[in-house]
């Protein structure tokens, strides 16, 4: 399973692996409202995802809730997780950045960043996540804990589908 690491001032979680897939497939897998819900919910990690909206432009919509469903996390005291935020990089198929927002956030309104990179790398891509702005809410060692599920379940999803 990918690992994770937090900066030193504990703003940021950066997560990579490894895809025996091509970028475009992979970014495809990150941008499709249809494939996000079927790998959150197939190899996503603990959690699944009820609702995903993905509107794949500068300035569309994101926005998801997701659950766990044996019931047994939270999330300062949330079980039921509601991010959403606006993109702010569409660059296909290299770069892909959303703003975030989350309910369980200590500061809900506060703006987080998720920024997604894909390397080529022979015939597979090289994927960086780095999900930055957690100081302000106080959550980065819960992100390193979660994005290298999410990671894994993509890595899984795009190696095993065939277009």
């Amino acid at each position: 399973m990918p690992t994770a690491i937090v900066t030193p001032d504990q703003d940021a979680v950066i997560c990579e692996v490894q895809i025996a897939a091509p970028p475009g497939k992979v970014f495809k897998a990150l941008t499709s409202t249809d494939l996000l819900m079927r790998w959150w919910n197939g190899e996503g990690g603990p959690f699944r995802v009820k609702f995903w909206e993905f509107e794949p432009r500068v300035g569309g919509r994101v926005c998801h809730v997701a659950y766990d469903p044996k019931g047994e996390i939270k999330i300062n005291g949330f079980s039921e997780l509601a991010m959403e935020g606006e993109i702010t990089e569409f660059d296909p198929p290299r770069v892909l950045a959303y703003t975030w927002r989350a309910n369980f956030h200590s500061l809900p309104k506060q703006n987080t960043v998720v920024r997604w990179e894909l390397l080529p790398i022979g015939d597979g891509t090289l994927v960086k996540v780095t999900h930055s702005g957690l100081k302000a809410v106080a959550l980065a060692q819960d992100y390193a804990n979660g994005w290298p599920g999410v990671v894994a379940g993509l890595q899984k999803f795009a190696e095993a589908r065939k277009n």
